[in-house]
C-alpha cells in the first residue's frame, strides 16, 4: 500500500511561460521539458514501479496559470493491479486564457484488479482543456481480456464556473459481457477525449483528426457549458495512441492566444 501526491504549475513570469513549480512524492515523478519552439511548456508524468496496487492512492494536481500553454504526457501505460481496491485522483485547472493538454497513459486493468480513477477539470472563462482517457480491457496476450473485477471512471468538468460534464462509469465484466455494445464491443481499446472551455466551434473540429485515423470509430457531441466530448472504439492500442498524437498536433497548431476568444460564451454552442 502506498500513497503519493504530485503537483505541477505553469505560470507566465516576466512575460515568459514556464514551469513554476513541480513537486512529487514517490512513486510519482515529473520530467520537465525545455520550452518548445512554439512556446508551449511541457512535462512528463511518471508513476514509477509496477503500477497501481490494491490499497494505493495517488493524487495529481496540474495547473496552467493564466495565459499559459501546457502539455502533460505520460511515458507508458498504467497497469492496474490487485488485490483490493486502488485509486488515482487527478485535478486539472486552467486559468483565464490558458490552454492545458493532458494525455496520460492507457489504463490496463489486470486480473482481479479493482480500481477507481477520478478526474476533475476546472477551466476558467476563456480557458481550454483537452484531456484524453484510453482504456484497454486487460492484457490480451496474457488471456486477461475482461478478467478484472471492476474499473470505475468518475469525471466532473466545470467550464467558466458552470457544470459542463459529469459521469460515473463502471466497468464490471462479471456482471456483463465485456464485448457487449455497452462495453468494448470487441474493440482493443476505448478512447474518450474532452475538449472543455473556449475551443473554436466547441472543439468539434478536432474530432475530424480522430475519425480520419485508421482503426478508430466514434463520434462527438457538445457539452452543456462549452466544449465537446468524443468517444471512440479502437482496433488496437496503437491506433488510440496515434489518434491522440494527431489530436495534440491539431490542438497545438490551432491555438493562437492572440486570436482565441477570452470569454467562454464566445465559443459555446447551445
Amino acid at each position: 500500500m502506498s500513497t503519493s501526491r504530485a503537483r505541477l504549475v505553469a505560470a507566465c513570469i516576466g512575460g515568459s511561460e514556464r514551469i513554476a513549480r513541480a513537486e512529487a512524492t514517490a512513486p510519482q515523478r515529473w520530467t520537465l521539458a525545455r520550452r518548445a519552439a512554439d512556446g508551449w511548456c511541457g512535462a512528463t508524468h511518471q508513476l514509477l514501479g509496477d503500477g497501481v496496487f490494491g490499497g494505493d492512492l495517488h493524487r495529481t494536481a496540474i495547473t496552467a496559470g493564466a495565459a499559459t500553454r501546457l502539455v502533460v504526457r505520460s511515458m507508458a501505460a498504467m497497469p492496474l493491479r490487485g488485490p483490493g481496491p486502488g485509486a488515482t485522483v487527478t485535478h486539472l485547472r486552467a486559468g483565464p486564457g490558458a490552454t492545458l493538454i493532458y494525455l496520460p497513459g492507457a489504463l490496463i486493468p489486470q486480473r482481479d484488479s479493482d480500481h477507481a480513477a477520478g478526474l476533475r477539470i476546472d477551466a476558467a472563462a476563456g480557458a481550454r482543456v483537452l484531456a484524453a482517457t484510453i482504456v484497454v480491457p486487460g492484457r490480451s496476450g496474457m488471456g486477461e481480456r475482461g478478467a478484472f473485477r471492476r474499473l470505475r471512471l468518475r469525471t466532473v468538468v466545470h467550464a467558466g464556473g458552470r457544470l459542463a460534464f459529469a459521469e460515473d462509469a463502471v466497468y464490471e465484466p462479471s456482471s456483463a459481457d465485456i464485448d457487449s455494445p455497452g462495453m468494448f464491443a470487441g474493440a482493443a481499446a476505448s478512447l474518450t477525449v474532452l475538449a472543455a472551455g473556449a475551443w473554436p466551434a466547441g472543439g468539434e473540429a478536432l474530432w475530424e483528426r480522430l475519425v480520419s485515423c485508421a482503426g478508430i470509430v466514434g463520434g462527438g457531441g457538445s457539452l452543456r457549458a462549452g466544449g465537446s466530448c468524443f468517444r471512440g472504439l479502437c482496433d488496437s492500442l496503437g491506433a488510440a495512441l496515434a489518434g491522440v498524437a494527431a489530436l495534440e498536433t491539431a490542438a497545438r497548431s490551432g491555438v493562437d492566444p492572440a486570436t482565441m476568444p477570452q470569454d467562454s460564451t464566445d465559443a459555446t454552442r447551445h
